[in-house]
C-alpha cells in the first residue's frame, strides 16, 4: 500500500513539473505572427513578419493578442491532455467540471475571421425525410410522457 502511495506522489510531482514548463507555439492563421506561450499566458517567444508591421499599430496589437490567446489555449489544452494521461479521464472530467471546459472543447476559432472575397452562400435546406414511414411516429415523439 505504501508503494502505491509513493508511486502516486511521484507521478503527481512529475505532472506538476511537466505542467509548469508546458508551452505551445502557434502561428496566426494569416501567417504574420508566431507566439510561444505557457498555459499561464506568459510569452516565451514572439516572431512578427515585417508585413504585419506595415499594417499599423492596431493591426499588430490585434494579431499579437489573438495569437497569444491561441497559443495559451493550445498550452492549456496540452496541460489538460497531460493531466488526463497521468490521472485518467475521470479525474480530467472532474477538473473540467470545476474549472470549465478545455479550450479545444469550447472552440478553436480565431477571434478575427478571415476575409473572403465572395460572401458565403447559405446551403439549401432539404426537406426532412423520416427514417420510418409511419404516420404515428410524430405523435409518439410529440409527448414523450404519453397521455394517461
Amino acid at each position: 500500500m505504501a508503494a502505491v502511495n509513493e508511486e502516486r506522489m511521484q507521478a503527481t510531482e512529475q505532472l506538476q513539473r511537466d505542467l509548469a514548463v508546458t508551452t505551445e507555439t502557434i502561428e496566426h492563421p494569416n501567417g504574420l505572427c508566431m507566439v510561444t506561450a505557457s498555459a499561464k499566458g506568459e510569452f516565451k517567444a514572439l516572431h512578427l513578419h515585417p508585413a504585419l508591421l506595415q499594417q499599423g499599430a492596431r493591426a499588430v496589437g490585434e494579431v499579437v493578442t489573438e495569437t497569444v490567446r491561441l497559443a495559451t489555449n493550445a498550452a492549456v489544452q496540452t496541460s489538460f491532455n497531460k493531466m488526463a494521461l497521468a490521472l485518467g479521464d475521470g479525474m480530467a472530467i472532474d477538473v473540467e467540471s470545476i474549472v470549465g471546459d478545455s479550450p479545444f472543447r469550447t472552440t478553436w476559432n480565431p477571434v478575427v475571421p478571415g476575409k473572403s472575397a465572395a460572401p458565403e452562400a447559405t446551403p439549401e435546406r432539404r426537406p426532412r425525410t423520416p427514417f420510418v414511414d409511419d404516420p404515428d411516429e410524430d405523435a409518439f415523439f410529440e409527448n414523450p410522457f404519453g397521455r394517461r
